[in-house]
């Protein structure tokens, strides 16, 4: 069984965008901002994720691409992952987004990228089981029952 993947650049955070800049604090943008932020705290902080970042930042260099291309296609180029879904708000996301294809990962690439995952601390567990649990730090954010409501 192959998997259908998205939030590969963690709606957004894995942009340079990101890079270099202070820990946002809440209230964020949106929701998707705030779940992903989460998930960057249980990483191991806002500290380790601009290690992340930088490690991204220098393989994209290499590669002339952007920080997201690279994060995208790290996931893609897992074994089990079939195909990433990526999101295009405007034109330069979209040519950026058809780099992904392009992109061809060196062991080097990949071990210093693995260099900063092996310090991650979490999530404790699949972040959608965490979802699923109303009263944690991820289930709070959720929304449940939408489709009862449209009925």
């Amino acid at each position: 069984m192959h998997l259908l993947i998205y939030g590969t650049v963690a709606g957004g955070f894995l942009g340079d965008r990101w890079l270099g800049q202070p820990e946002p604090e809440a209230p964020l943008e949106n929701r998707s901002l705030t779940k992903y932020k989460l998930v960057i705290d249980d990483f191991g902080g806002w500290d380790l994720f601009q290690a992340l970042l930088r490690a991204l930042r220098n393989v994209a260099d290499r590669h002339s691409v952007d920080i997201a291309t690279i994060a995208s296609r790290t996931m893609l180029d897992r074994p089990q992952v079939a195909a990433v879904i990526v999101g295009a708000r405007n034109r330069e996301h979209l040519i950026a987004n058809l780099k992904i294809a392009a992109v061809k990962l060196t062991d080097a690439d990949r071990a210093e990228i693995g260099a900063v995952l092996a310090q991650r601390q979490g999530p404790e567990g699949d972040t959608f089981e965490l979802e699923r649990d109303r009263e944690g730090r991820h289930g709070r954010i959720m929304k449940y029952n939408l489709s009862r409501a449209a009925s």
